[in-house]
């Protein structure tokens, strides 16, 4: 029993249970970060993915190979093994500040600092805020400069759960 005691108590002992607490923590770390970079690197996949059906609305027939060769037009290089096709520029899932490019019935494109288009979808669950004013979609104009803040859904679209308007300045 005494031998037990002393086990427990001695420097050996501690010293694997903090190389074991230490070692749990940093997998802990580690898991959270791929767990963040692959949400980036999924959204900004399916935005890729659903690019033309975002901006151009559903068209019949198909645009033919991804991956054909066009006279004239360079392709650039795709990563290790064609793993990250594109420049390599994650877009930001969940949130943006930009000016609005073009308003429907559900969806607002803005185009942000980067000169992105993104598409935005709003619900009746949205929060549409201007100042400390509520105001709806149809208050909404092309070259308005707003803040939206929302969730990534499958589309490649960022569902908005609280849109802000900027106020114009007046000069």
């Amino acid at each position: 029993m005494e031998r037990i005691k002393n086990f427990f108590n001695s420097k050996s002992y501690n010293l694997a249970i903090w190389t074991l607490l230490s070692f749990v923590v940093l997998s802990i770390t580690f898991s959270l970060g791929v767990k963040v970079g692959l949400h980036k690197a999924r959204y900004s996949y399916q935005w890729g993915a659903n690019y033309e059906r975002n901006f151009a609305g559903p068209r019949s027939g198909t645009m033919g190979p991804e991956n054909m060769i066009r006279p004239g037009i360079e392709r650039r290089p795709e990563g290790p093994k064609g793993f990250f096709p594109g420049d390599g520029d994650m877009r930001n899932a969940h949130g943006l500040a930009g000016t609005i490019v073009s308003i429907s019935m559900d969806k607002i494109v803005v185009k942000d600092r980067d000169n992105k288009e993104n598409t935005i979808t709003i619900t009746d669950k949205t929060f549409m805020k201007s100042g400390r004013n509520d105001f709806k979609l149809e208050d909404l104009k092309v070259e308005d400069k707003i803040i939206v803040m929302g969730k990534p859904n499958d589309e490649g679209t960022v569902v908005a759960d609280l849109i802000r308007i900027f106020e114009k300045n007046e000069n």
